[in-house]
């Protein structure tokens, strides 16, 4: 019976987490223009949870975001913290690693009790590491998002949980 509760709780380990994790994101800051700005928005960055470190970019006035080991990563809280340094998002992408999730028809998958809506792909399955930019009024300029809020239709089944649109 013990060798029994042991191989049931090794499965159950290794089945939450496989199917995909967030290894880190990209986020191209609008407004940056000196180091102090910079030195602001890491600063807001990486007092979130689930950050492990942050590295920005001047120059390219961007910054690449990584994850604390089995951290659950909370993609409006980096928005928010840009916004709440004084600046905005110019885009956010993400880097997931995925074992291997099928798409369906509509292009929706779950993550994290999060539904994803994959916009303009023809694919129909994920697997290995997929960069997903992210659409949406807190993730681009509003030129951009106006471009894409006609594809933006929620598809997935059940209105439970929040809904991302992405693309590749």
């Amino acid at each position: 019976m013990k060798g029994l509760t042991i191989i049931l709780l090794c499965l159950c380990f290794f089945s939450y987490f496989s199917g995909a994790q967030i290894t880190e994101v990209e986020i191209g800051v609008n407004g940056l223009t000196c180091s102090q700005c910079s030195r602001t928005v890491e600063m807001r960055i990486r007092k979130l949870s689930f950050v492990k470190n942050v590295e920005m970019n001047l120059e390219h006035t961007e910054g690449k975001i990584l994850f604390k080991n089995g951290a659950q990563v909370n993609i409006d809280k980096i928005a928010q913290a840009v916004n709440d340094a004084g600046f905005s998002v110019r885009y956010l992408q993400a880097s997931f690693t995925f074992d291997h999730i099928d798409l369906a028809p509509s292009g929706c998958f779950e993550f994290d009790k999060d539904n994803y809506v994959l916009i303009n792909t023809q694919k129909k399955e994920l697997k290995g590491t997929t960069t997903l930019k992210f659409i949406g009024k807190k993730f681009l300029p509003k030129k951009d998002f106006d471009k894409w809020q006609p594809y933006m239709k929620n598809s997935c089944a059940g209105n439970n949980s929040k809904v991302y649109f992405v693309t590749m």
